[in-house]
This record gives structure tokens, C-alpha cells and sequence, in this order.
């Protein structure tokens, strides 16, 4: 070796990168993808976030159909007996009509968002309420809706049978029946679901739900679908073979269907957060994909689509559920949801 043939002296290693995930902005728009297959994409969202400029972007950019994750719902309208305040709603039906987005309504009537007042009234005094609030909520949004939820729930979360609610207890067992009438009756143009959560595979849960809606159906009752709810963990997902053959039978009483509020948790998964990222990924991949290719199904809502705002943590504990990180970058999760839009 002569003189010249020193070797250059070692350069410090450089200490490892990671690569941020491309911004929301900055990947192809979900909505190009589910119109594509002829889907609806949509996601929940409360309407104080909308007035933030990223957030409003990447939801714009995204999906083509938009819920009201509260601001719909009974509680949140009449606060007072009387007094109806649609103003919350009508910011995301505006924000939805001005980004070619269509609207669901979500819910005319679930146990869980009553009015303080309601439960101390008479039979008959619960009755007129319960009458008035789908007829002027629903006649309120009559035309720029697509879709109501009009009974969220009512079926107990074994599967045992309908759940005890305040409506139950008051109006008996009919109360569903007579919803979906009145909301018939408000809006004829919008469709009408029942949507509940836990019967999304085949299992005693479902079993009741289509019990229900057969029911309904028999009755001559005016419901067109029911929304699987769908969250789920990614430790424990319902089979894609149990949700088809679900939505099949829904399919097969002339029912439409969809994924009405989805998120994976992940926090439970063991290993590495990219490991379980990409667990998270395939789980919304294969469920997803079950919906595009049941022509019955029109379409899936994610309950939120990004990490910086879900009802999950404060629920279930900090996770990562959704398709869109804290920082709105695209998660492998997005990338599952594309490939099934896509049939990929």
C-alpha cells in the first residue's frame, strides 16, 4: 500500500431520521376513491373545529359525507323545552353544502342525549315532546339531508332485547315504529336508518337488531337501512366473513346498509407502534373493503379522522384510532382505506 492509499478518516455517523407521513393536503383525496366505487366516505365531526384551517382542509379534502357528532342530537337542540337552537348543525350542514359534501342527520332519537327536563314529564306530556321533536327537527333540515338516523340504540348491549330507555318506559316498545313514521312523515326525501353498536358481525346482538328491523319492515314501517357502528379494537375486530354475511341479510330484507361511525383501537395490540399501525391498517383495509363490495352497502363515516381529536381517549385511554395522525399526517390506516376504495 503506498502513501496515497490512506483511507479518508470515518465521518461520525449521523444520528437515525424519521421520515413525518405526507400531510393530509398532500396525498389523493379518499372522496376521488369512494365516488369511484360509487361509496359514500364520511367522518363525524363537531362543529368548533371547523373554523380551524387545517382541520376544515384535510376533512374537505377527504370525505363526501359529513355527521354531526352532537350537535344534532336532542339534548344539544332544546335545552329547554320549546326552544329550539339549530345553530351548531346548521354550521356543519353549511360547511358540508359549500364542500359538495352530503349530509347525515345522526340521531333523532337515542337514549343517551335527552333533554334534563324530559324524564319528569307524564306519558302524555313525553308523547306531544317526543312527536314535535322529530317533526320540527326533521322538517328543519327537510331537503338538505340525506339520511337520518332516527333511533340510535335500542337494542341492549347483550342482545337480551330492546334496552330500558326513558322512551321505552314512557311510549312502550312502539316508540321505534312511531319515529321512523314521524321522520317519514317530516322529510319523505331522506332516508332513514336504525344504528347501533356490538352487531356488526353475526352474534345474539345482530340477531336482535335484524329480529327489529325484519319486524319493522313487516309492520310496513318506513326504515332503508341500518348503520353498523363499528368501533372496534384491533385486538378482537369482527370477521370480514361475520360482517358480509350481516350485511347480506340486512341486504336481503331490502335494507340498505353502511359503517356508520368507525375507529380501530390500537393501544391494547402488543409490539412496536409501527407493528401495530400496520396491524390497524389491514383491519381497516379488510372491513372497508367488505362494505365495496356489498352493493347494498352505500358507503362508511369514520367518528372523526384525526388522532388530535377523538372521543376514544377520553373514553378508553390515549390511542391512535383513526386514519389521519395528531399532526394530520397519513397514517398506513389511510392507506388500508384507499387501497379498499380503490379494490385494491
Amino acid at each position: 500500500m503506498g502513501c496515497n492509499d490512506r483511507k479518508a478518516p470515518l465521518s461520525p455517523t449521523p444520528p437515525p431520521t424519521t421520515t413525518a407521513p405526507p400531510a393530509g393536503m398532500d396525498v389523493e383525496p379518499l372522496r376521488l376513491a369512494a365516488q369511484t366505487s360509487g361509496k359514500l366516505v364520511g367522518a363525524a365531526v363537531p362543529s368548533n373545529l371547523l373554523g380551524d384551517g387545517r382541520y376544515a382542509g384535510v376533512l374537505g379534502r377527504h370525505f363526501n359525507y359529513l355527521t354531526a357528532e352532537y350537535e344534532m342530537k336532542w339534548d344539544a337542540i332544546e335545552r329547554t323545552r320549546g326552544n329550539n337552537d339549530f345553530g351548531a348543525g346548521d354550521t356543519i350542514v353549511g360547511y358540508g353544502q359549500a364542500n359538495g359534501m352530503q349530509i347525515k342527520g345522526h340521531a333523532l332519537i337515542w337514549h343517551g342525549s335527552v333533554p334534563s327536563w324530559l324524564g319528569a314529564l307524564s306519558a302524555a306530556d313525553f308523547r306531544v315532546v317526543f312527536e314535535n321533536h322529530i317533526r320540527s327537527v326533521a322538517e328543519h333540515y327537510r331537503g338538505r339531508v340525506r339520511a337520518w338516523d332516527v333511533v340510535n340504540e335500542a337494542v341492549a348491549a347483550d342482545g337480551s332485547g330492546l334496552r330500558d330507555t326513558v322512551f321505552r318506559q314512557k311510549l312502550g316498545d312502539q316508540y321505534i315504529a312511531d319515529a321512523f313514521r314521524l321522520a317519514r312523515q317530516a322529510d319523505p326525501q331522506a332516508l332513514l336508518f336504525y344504528n347501533d353498536y356490538g352487531g356488526e358481525g353475526l352474534n345474539q346482538k345482530s340477531d336482535r337488531i335484524y329480529d327489529l328491523v325484519q319486524g319493522l319492515r313487516a309492520q310496513g314501517v318506513p326504515i332503508d337501512g341500518v348503520g353498523l357502528q363499528m368501533h372496534i379494537t384491533a385486538t378482537n375486530p369482527p370477521s370480514t366473513s361475520s360482517i358480509a354475511a350481516n350485511m347480506s341479510r340486512l341486504a336481503n330484507l331490502g335494507l340498505l346498509v353502511n359503517i356508520s361511525e368507525m375507529d380501530v383501537r390500537i393501544r391494547d395490540l402488543p409490539g412496536a407502534l409501527q407493528a401495530r399501525l400496520d396491524v390497524q391498517k389491514s383491519v381497516y383495509r379488510s372491513i372497508v373493503g367488505v362494505c365495496v363490495t356489498e352493493p347494498r352497502c352505500d358507503g362508511v363515516t369514520f367518528w372523526g379522522f384525526t388522532d388530535a381529536h377523538s372521543w376514544i381517549d377520553g373514553q378508553f385511554g390515549a390511542d391512535d384510532p383513526l386514519l389521519f395522525d395528531e399532526q394530520y399526517g397519513a397514517k398506513p390506516a389511510y392507506y388500508g382505506v384507499l387501497d379498499a376504495l380503490w379494490r385494491r
